[in-house]
């Protein structure tokens, strides 16, 4: 498989992704985000090989910029790059490179059927209003640096986490990494739809090597504990800095959650050390 193959892949997914929370329709919005699923699945698939066959890979990428006027657009959008993905891809009797074709096909085959929505996207709208919810100047403001800071430190934590579960043997470690994982990626949903909402939806900077390689896996997962803690920090403080009720109680479960993140992490230093 080609090297580039993995950065198509990978941008494919985070277009899906974000496309995903783009959308005012809920019933399409989760559809979108399970083929956005589909698609990460298909990038670990590719990075498991790479990995067995000591072939270099990277999950930098460009940046992906997002800009709907219409969910017909958003369905447009989808397919072009799940498009790219399958040019990439050869039909050579391989069951791996085959299950991905297929999944491609039928999935462009819904998003085509789609490419007649009128639906307006509020996505970019830049309203700053969010469920009819009245903030003050402060708290908005510290909401919105909060959301764009967190949506890039979960996207961050997937990649590192991914890579991460992807080099290690140690059943458990990997067991970790999976369940990190997948609470980064309800945090980034979370935030991502909130972002929508208030029409600031944006796709994270690129993670860079340097932040996702280690040479050391005990020194990783020391700095990722003391990552963990930076994060609770920034929630606790976003609790109090946004006055209003229903959102500190959801910054404080999401806070109450990173605690568990650092007991999780404290115990795979201990499997290393």
């Amino acid at each position: 498989m080609q090297k580039r193959l993995f950065v198509t892949m990978h941008e494919g997914w985070l277009k899906l992704l974000f496309s995903s929370f783009a959308v005012n329709d809920r019933e399409w919005g989760e559809k979108l985000y399970d083929y956005s699923e589909i698609l990460y699945r298909h990038l670990r698939f590719v990075e498991t090989i790479y990995v067995n066959k000591k072939i270099e890979y990277s999950y930098e990428r460009p940046a992906i910029g997002l800009s709907f006027k219409t969910e017909g657009e958003v369905a447009h959008f989808c397919d072009e790059a799940l498009a790219r993905i399958e040019s990439q891809l050869s039909d050579n009797g391989d069951p791996l490179a085959q299950r991905m074709l297929n999944d491609l096909r039928y999935i462009r085959s819904t998003l085509q059927a789609e490419f007649e929505r009128s639906e307006a996207v509020t996505a970019f709208s830049k309203s700053l209003t969010l469920d009819g919810m009245t903030l003050e100047k402060k708290s908005r403001d510290a909401l919105v640096l909060f959301l764009f800071e967190e949506s890039y430190k979960e996207y961050e934590l997937i990649i590192i986490y991914s890579y991460a579960q992807t080099i290690v043997n140690d059943k458990r470690l990997s067991e970790i990494f999976q369940i990190l994982i997948d609470e980064s990626k309800f945090h980034l949903k979370s935030f991502a739809r909130m972002m929508a909402k208030m029409g600031i939806l944006a796709v994270p900077r690129m993670v860079t090597q340097e932040i996702y390689q280690f040479a050391s896996l005990k020194k990783f997962l020391e700095d990722g504990i003391e990552e963990e803690k930076g994060a609770k920090e920034q929630c606790r403080a976003l609790a109090e800095a946004v006055e209003h009720e229903e959102l500190q109680r959801f910054f404080n479960f999401i806070n109450l959650q990173e605690d568990y993140h650092i007991t999780l992490m404290q115990e795979a230093l201990e499997r290393v050390k």
